[in-house]
């Protein structure tokens, strides 16, 4: 795994970059091919952030983003957070998404790696494993339309706070494009756009 360590308002000492790769290495055993991470690790200046300290990691899997970020009063505990949370990500992506276009043939990875079928055990088994693990699964319950209305980021960020939503999709008046805003955990909004 090659993995890129940035930091802000900290020191980046080889000891904590050590620790972060070896951390994050545990998630590679997941994968066959090699993973590209890129890692940021910050201190927030503000006194009464108790959970000042935060290690954000984020890597690409076949085009698809698995992002973990996590905060504590310690940068070690925060790191053994984050890639814990990583490694359950990229294990819940190969157990669900992998296998399904692994059907069609385009990968090595063995098609249900949830299931581990031993020797001794026969077809029925196998298929009681499949359908059991299959119906533990979430499900979309909930489908909802609504329509997109033409406007600037910051009253789509006003119009999140009225609704008391998370996020909030609308319009970009400015780019034509179809956005989203929504809360960080620093208090400020984000804005997610497609890329060109």
């Amino acid at each position: 795994m090659h993995v890129t360590v940035t930091g802000r308002n900290i020191d980046l000492t080889p000891a904590l970059k050590d620790y972060l790769v070896e951390k994050l290495k545990r998630a590679q055993k997941h994968f066959d091919q090699p993973l590209d991470a890129t890692a940021l690790l910050s201190v927030a200046k503000n006194p009464s952030i108790p959970n000042n300290q935060t290690a954000e990691v984020t890597l690409k899997v076949n085009g698809t983003v698995i992002r973990g970020e996590e905060s504590t009063e310690n940068m070690y505990a925060s790191i053994d957070l984050v890639a814990d949370k990583i490694e359950r990500q990229l294990r819940k992506y190969k157990t669900r998404y992998w296998q399904r276009s692994s059907k069609g043939g385009n990968h090595k990875e063995p098609a249900m790696e949830a299931v581990d079928v031993g020797a001794e055990e026969d077809d029925d088994m196998a298929v009681e494993k499949a359908i059991t693990f299959e119906a533990i699964r979430p499900k979309i319950v909930r489908s909802k339309k609504f329509p997109l209305k033409p406007m600037k980021p910051e009253e789509a960020a006003s119009h999140m706070d009225l609704l008391g939503h998370d996020f909030f999709m609308f319009i970009n008046s400015e780019t034509g494009q179809v956005n989203t805003v929504y809360h960080r955990r620093d208090g400020n909004y984000g804005l997610i756009e497609p890329e060109a």
